[in-house]
């Protein structure tokens, strides 16, 4: 059996808000609480009923996804652009980018700030995107 790696992301479902405490004292680098992520999506969807339709889109069978996706699919190694730019050339393939994760950071970030301003991407970089499931 393979060994995990030192970069190796634990991902764990908790039903029971109790066993949060448990949690923090492992070594799980991330966990989903099922029961309160059902409960923000119910509180989305009273405060605004067209929040619904999106959230059926994205958690249908079928249909669109979230997904990751190499910044080779919408730049050039080292190319210098804005956001904005990769948002256009991610439409272009059908696509909606919505946040993307450089290379040398752990997290994603979503709807970024700063669109406008140029950067210089690499190719180890990836984008967060929402694209056709087909």
């Amino acid at each position: 059996m393979q060994q995990a790696s030192d970069k190796s992301i634990i991902i764990s479902e908790i039903l029971d808000s109790r066993t949060r405490n448990l949690v923090s004292v492992s070594r799980i680098s991330d966990y989903v609480l099922s029961n309160e992520l059902v409960s923000m999506a119910l509180a989305m969807v009273a405060e605004d009923k067209q929040i619904n339709r999106v959230l059926e889109e994205l958690f249908a069978e079928e249909g669109n996804e979230m997904c990751i996706k190499p910044a080779e699919f919408y730049l050039y190694d080292q190319e210098e652009i804005c956001f904005y730019d990769i948002m256009i050339r991610g439409r272009l393939r059908r696509e909606i980018v919505i946040g993307y994760r450089l290379a040398n950071e752990d997290r994603a970030i979503i709807n970024p700030s700063g669109k406008s301003v140029p950067r210089k991407w690499s190719a180890g970089d990836v984008f967060v995107v929402i694209a056709s499931g087909d």
